[in-house]
C-alpha cells in the first residue's frame, strides 16, 4: 500500500486540479448560454467535418476566384477534431466552445503544476503559480476571436517540463512528448510557437551553465533528440506554411504593420500580461475587445494587474532557489522580445535592431512579438509562487492565507471570467443560424457545380442582422465553389 505521505500528496494534487477545473469550466458554461462567439473560424461550428475535409488541400476555390489558403491545414489537429467530436456526440456548439476555452485555461494551469512537480515543488507556492498563470489577462487578447493562437500559451509549461525531463532522463520518452506537444500547439500560428519555444531552449542553457546539472554534451544530445522527433511530426503543417508563403496571397502586406504592433508594446503593459495592439483597438462601433476596456479605464483593476507582477518581482528577490536564475532570465528575455521595437524610430539599440529586422520578409512574419508575453507571465507566476513558498516556510501559519489569497487575486484580476464577458456582444450570434440560410444552401448545392456562386456583398468580417460571424457563412454551408470578396 502507498504510504500516508504519498496519499496526502495525491489528495493535494487532486484538490488542486479539481479547483482549477471548477474555475476554468464552470464560469464559462454559465456565460451567454446559446450564444456562439465568432472565434477562429465560423466553419468550425457550422460543419467541422466539412472544414476538415477541405483543410487537407492548400487550394481554396472560394477566395479570390481560387487561391492558396492561409494555414487552414492547421485545423486538421487539434481544433478541427475537437469540434467534430463535440458535434458527433450532439453537444451544442456554444457549450463545445466553452469547453474548448476552458480546456485552454485548464491545460495551462495543469502544465504549471506538472512543471513545478518536476522541479520538486509542493505546497501553496504551486497553487499560487498555477492560478496566476492560468488566469492571466493575456487570455482576453485572443480567446473570443482567435483562441487557436493561445495553444502555445497552454503548451509552454509542458514544453519546459518535458525539456527538463529530457535532460534528466535517458531514452526517447520525454523528447517524444515534447514533439507531440509541438505538433499539437503549433499548427495554426508559427510565430507564437517560435516565441514560446525559446523557453525550453533557455532551460538547456541553464542546465549546463546555470544549475550545472549536466555537461554540455548531454544538453546537446537532448537538443538533437528533441529536434529529430519534433521536425518530422510537425512537417504536415510546416509544409502547408511553406506552400502558402511561396504561392499564396502576400497576406503580410495587407494586415497590421510592425509599427502598429510596436505602438503599444510597452514594458509595463507587457508585465501585466497585455501589450498586444489589437487589445486596445476601437472604431465607430466600439472597442474591438470589449472586456479590455476595464484594464485601461477602471483604476482598481489597473492597480490589481500591476500588483500581481510586482509580487512576482518581490518573489524573485526573497526566494532562495537554485532555478530562480532561469525564471529571471526567462522574464528578461520575454520582456525584451515582447517590447520589441518600441518606441518605433526612437528606441535604444536593441529596439532599432528589431525594427531593422522587421523590415525583411522574415522579420515582418515575426512582427507580432507581444506573443512572447506567455514567457513573461510564466516567469512571474513561478517567481510569485517561489515568494509564497519562502513566506510560508518562515511563517507556517500563513500557509493557507498566502496560497489562497493569491488565487483570489488572480480570479479578481480576470473579471471577464466571472462576470460573463468572455463572449463579447460585438462577436456573438445565436447558435442556430436562420433556416433560410440552410434553405438557400440546399438550393444552390442542387444546381450544377460547374459554376460558382457569387455572393453579394460577400464581404469578409461579416455581420448579419441576427449576429456577428466575422466569416461569411455561405462557404461553410455549401459544397459548390463560391466567389467571396
Amino acid at each position: 500500500m502507498r504510504n500516508p505521505l504519498a496519499r496526502a500528496k495525491t489528495a493535494t494534487t487532486l484538490r488542486l486540479h479539481a479547483g482549477l477545473a471548477a474555475v476554468a469550466y464552470l464560469p464559462l458554461l454559465l456565460t451567454h448560454p446559446g450564444q456562439v462567439s465568432a472565434d477562429t473560424k465560423t466553419y468550425l461550428y457550422l460543419d467541422p467535418a466539412k472544414l476538415m475535409s477541405r483543410s487537407w488541400s492548400m487550394w481554396d476555390p472560394s477566395i479570390g476566384m481560387g487561391t492558396v489558403s492561409h494555414q487552414s491545414i492547421g485545423y486538421l489537429w487539434p481544433q478541427g477534431p475537437f469540434y467534430w467530436l463535440m458535434n458527433t456526440i450532439g453537444l451544442p456548439d456554444w457549450m463545445a466552445q466553452r469547453l474548448w476555452w476552458g480546456s485552454i485555461i485548464f491545460v495551462a494551469g495543469a502544465g504549471v503544476a506538472y512543471l513545478l512537480k518536476t522541479l520538486g515543488w509542493r505546497g501553496p507556492g504551486v497553487t499560487a503559480a498555477v492560478f496566476t498563470y492560468a488566469l492571466t489577462p493575456y487570455l482576453l487578447t485572443l480567446v473570443s476571436r482567435l483562441s487557436a493562437i493561445l495553444l502555445p500559451f497552454s503548451a509552454l509549461p509542458w514544453l519546459v517540463a518535458f525539456a527538463v525531463q529530457s535532460v534528466r532522463h535517458k531514452g526517447w520518452r520525454y523528447p517524444a512528448l515534447f514533439a507531440l506537444t509541438v505538433a499539437t500547439c503549433g499548427s495554426i500560428n508559427a510565430t507564437a510557437l517560435l516565441l514560446v519555444g525559446l523557453a525550453p531552449l533557455l532551460w538547456l542553457v541553464h542546465a549546463v551553465w546555470g544549475a550545472r546539472e549536466v555537461p554540455f554534451r548531454t544538453a546537446a544530445r537532448t537538443a538533437v533528440k528533441i529536434g529529430v522527433l519534433t521536425l518530422p511530426t510537425s512537417l504536415w503543417w510546416i509544409s502547408g506554411l511553406s506552400v502558402q508563403s511561396t504561392n499564396g496571397i502576400d497576406i503580410l502586406r495587407y494586415t497590421e504593420t510592425a509599427k502598429v504592433v510596436a505602438t503599444v508594446s510597452i514594458s509595463n503593459e507587457v508585465l501585466r500580461g497585455l501589450g498586444y495592439w489589437f487589445f486596445y483597438g476601437t472604431d465607430r462601433l466600439g472597442p474591438w475587445i470589449e472586456p479590455g476596456v476595464a484594464y485601461t479605464q477602471w483604476l482598481p483593476l489597473i492597480g490589481l494587474t500591476y500588483l500581481m507582477p510586482l509580487l512576482g518581482v518581490a518573489g524573485a528577490v526573497v526566494a532562495r532557489w537554485r532555478h530562480r536564475a532561469y525564471f529571471v532570465l526567462l522574464l528578461a528575455v520575454g520582456v525584451a522580445l515582447a517590447v520589441g521595437a518600441y518606441p518605433w524610430d526612437e528606441g535604444p539599440p536593441f529596439a532599432r535592431a528589431v525594427e531593422a529586422f522587421q523590415g525583411s520578409d522574415a522579420g515582418l512574419a515575426m512582427r507580432s512579438l507581444p506573443r512572447a508575453v506567455p514567457l513573461v507571465v510564466l516567469s512571474l507566476a513561478v517567481l510569485l509562487g517561489a515568494g509564497v513558498a519562502s513566506v510560508v516556510r518562515r511563517w507556517p501559519n500563513l500557509t493557507r492565507p498566502a496560497g489562497w489569497g493569491i488565487v483570489a487575486l488572480a480570479i479578481l484580476a480576470l473579471p471577464a471570467l466571472w462576470l460573463g464577458d468572455f463572449v463579447p456582444d460585438n462577436l456573438e450570434r445565436p447558435e442556430e443560424i436562420p433556416q433560410y440560410w440552410h434553405d438557400a444552401a440546399r438550393h444552390l448545392d442542387a444546381e450544377s457545380h460547374d459554376t460558382r456562386v457569387l455572393t453579394v456583398p460577400g464581404t469578409d468580417f461579416a455581420s448579419y442582422r441576427w449576429g456577428n460571424t466575422v466569416d461569411p457563412v455561405l462557404p461553410g454551408l455549401i459544397d459548390r465553389p463560391s466567389v467571396q470578396r
